[in-house]
């Protein structure tokens, strides 16, 4: 089984606070998880007004594929124009390739 995985970093430079960001992340996120079955969390500068980082990822046995899929994401994202596109890096990985994290379960 391979994972893609996308990072896309945007700049909102007229957002005024947060829940305006806010409302920028939801907007990209809802349109990408309905235009593409991927999996969309924002995973980084939660509190930067400005900043925008957001993670996709999807499984699959193609590596082309999931390839070409994820750029198409990165590329409807900054065709979106709600913000600018800053950075952007997308991997293909086997999932033997990643190492285990250990998750403390409350008792």
């Amino acid at each position: 089984m391979l994972i893609a995985a996308a990072l896309i970093e945007l700049t909102l430079a007229d957002s005024e606070s947060l829940k305006a960001k806010r409302r920028v992340v939801r907007a990209v996120k809802d349109r990408v998880s309905s235009r593409f079955r991927v999996s969309v969390a924002e995973i980084a500068d939660h509190d930067d007004r400005h900043a925008i980082c957001i993670g996709c990822a999807k499984v699959g046995v193609d590596p082309r594929k999931l390839r070409s899929e994820m750029e198409k994401v990165i590329r409807f994202v900054d065709d979106l124009g709600l913000a600018e596109l800053t950075s952007d890096d997308v991997v293909v990985a086997q999932i033997d390739e990643f190492e285990t994290v250990d998750v403390e379960e409350d008792a």
